[in-house]
């Protein structure tokens, strides 16, 4: 599981130009990154209405000089030209530092759970339940839990790495992983779906009773509800939490950082790039209304038959 444990940001004074104020922080993560005492890049002052209304899960911020006075001053702050790229070696030097930020169990698999031969299941840092069902050619990765009577379908990937890159030393590169996935009881995935884990020493999280037809992708630091459906080649962008019951339809598309609300339900082909009230009927690219999109067509129906067109 992984350890709360802080650490402090002075032990780490190489890494930046140099430290105005020091603090203790549990991990390196971005500003929307669902982990609390967190330590943060800010590059430039546009992030920082987005530091101010997260301010309470942030420990720190790495920052370059100009915006040292526009920190608030209860925060810790070290100074780097490059916020992002300091951030980011810190996150790699913790990631690969033995047990930090995770304490390591061998994988535990219930005696009735039923692992096809020809799948893969990490040999540490996986919990698989009672009944569970896991099918040809799925892969269950490191630090994921699945609960009880859960259904992996052929070539599914629990606990993929997340798509984060990052230039460090002028190299593109896949972040280091170190966060996780926990699934509920009874869900269901069937063929080719992918469950992102995060960069981050945190969770995807998927609840009771989910069901995913085939190809759905599911980003890093998602939150889903009890009861979520999500249809065939559907895909969520990360932290995107979708409420008890929310539907997403064949195709749809929905944007980072988007809550989609309890009962909501996302028609076929849609992109979502705003947030869904509980029980709200959105269609369209960019979705709207799905009453509003149907008088939408319709009005330009009649403009066409009255030009003539």
């Amino acid at each position: 599981m992984f350890k709360q444990s802080t650490t402090k940001l002075s032990s780490f004074s190489d890494n930046f130009d140099c430290i105005v104020r020091d603090c203790s922080f549990y991990g390196v993560g971005k500003i929307p990154t669902r982990l609390s005492n967190k330590l943060v890049p800010v590059g430039s002052s546009k992030f920082l209405p987005e530091l101010m209304r997260d301010i309470d899960g942030v420990a720190g911020v790495i920052c370059p000089p100009n915006l040292l006075e526009q920190i608030p001053s209860h925060l810790g702050c070290a100074i780097s030209s490059k916020p992002l790229e300091a951030a980011y070696k810190l996150h790699r030097h913790l990631a690969r530092t033995k047990d930090h930020y995770w304490e390591s169990f061998p994988s535990r698999i219930d005696p009735s759970a039923q692992i096809h031969p020809t799948a893969y299941v990490a040999e540490s840092d996986v919990t698989i339940g009672p009944g569970c069902v896991i099918g040809p050619h799925a892969s269950i990765m490191e630090r994921v839990f699945l609960g009880e009577g859960t259904i992996v379908g052929p070539n599914t990937v629990i606990g993929s790495s997340a798509y984060e890159m990052a230039e460090i030393d002028g190299v593109p590169q896949l972040l280091d992983q170190v966060g996780g996935v926990r699934v509920g009881r009874g869900c269901v995935f069937l063929a080719g779906v992918t469950v992102a884990r995060s960069t981050f020493p945190t969770w995807t999280e998927i609840g009771d009773f989910c069901s995913f037809d085939n190809l759905v992708h599911i980003a890093h630091d998602c939150v889903l509800g009890r009861g979520v459906k999500m249809t065939a080649c559907s895909m969520l962008s990360g932290r995107v939490t979708l409420g008890e019951k929310a539907y997403i339809g064949p195709n749809a598309t929905v944007s980072n950082g988007v809550s989609i609300g309890a009962g909501a339900l996302v028609t076929i082909g849609s992109v979502v790039v705003s947030d869904v009230p509980p029980g709200k009927r959105v269609t369209g690219n960019f979705a709207v209304d799905h009453s509003a999109f149907k008088r939408h067509i319709a009005s330009i129906g009649k403009t066409r038959q009255g030009s003539g067109g």
